[in-house]
């Protein structure tokens, strides 16, 4: 098998591990909405926090491959390639300044500290009824869309 068919596998394996775990941190944020139990909110909260350190290692693993394999193509400057490097950093960017300050904020928020208490269970349901899973979910398919239509279209090939 040459290389490049290696290299898209390994990227493809990547990709594998980044959308299983992004998909459990995305039912997370949309099912810690509907419980009032803190134990099993705080259970969740890990749940989605060791799938984002998972999805990380795909994302890696992705971006690593994928350029060497774009490399291997010729492509690594191809108008569309680049253009896919801005979308994945632009859209990283965009939801991880929408996700973690909210996230790491109701973790701390539940557990509560010597200089902040832990939320009563009205403030915890408040918080819960966020909006921020629907601005994820909008950056994300928007994101996948463009590299979706990068990918295909192959502007400036």
């Amino acid at each position: 098998m040459p290389v490049y068919s290696w290299l898209v596998t390994l990227h493809l394996l990547g990709l594998a591990f980044f959308l299983v775990a992004h998909g459990t941190s995305m039912f997370v944020a949309f099912r810690i909405r509907k419980e009032r139990d803190r134990a099993v909110i705080e259970s969740l909260l890990g749940l989605s926090l060791n799938a984002t350190r998972t999805m990380y290692v795909g994302l890696l693993v992705l971006g690593v491959f994928g350029l060497w394999a774009a490399a291997t193509a010729g492509w690594l400057t191809a108008t569309w390639v680049v253009a896919s490097y801005i979308t994945i950093v632009v859209v990283l960017l965009a939801m991880w300044s929408i996700a973690s300050p909210y996230y790491m904020g109701l973790r701390r928020a539940i557990e509560g500290s010597e200089k902040e208490p832990r939320i009563g269970d009205e403030e915890l349901v408040a918080r819960l009824q966020s909006r921020r899973p629907e601005a994820l979910s909008v950056v994300g398919v928007v994101g996948l869309v463009v590299l979706i239509v990068l990918m295909t279209v192959k502007p400036g090939a």
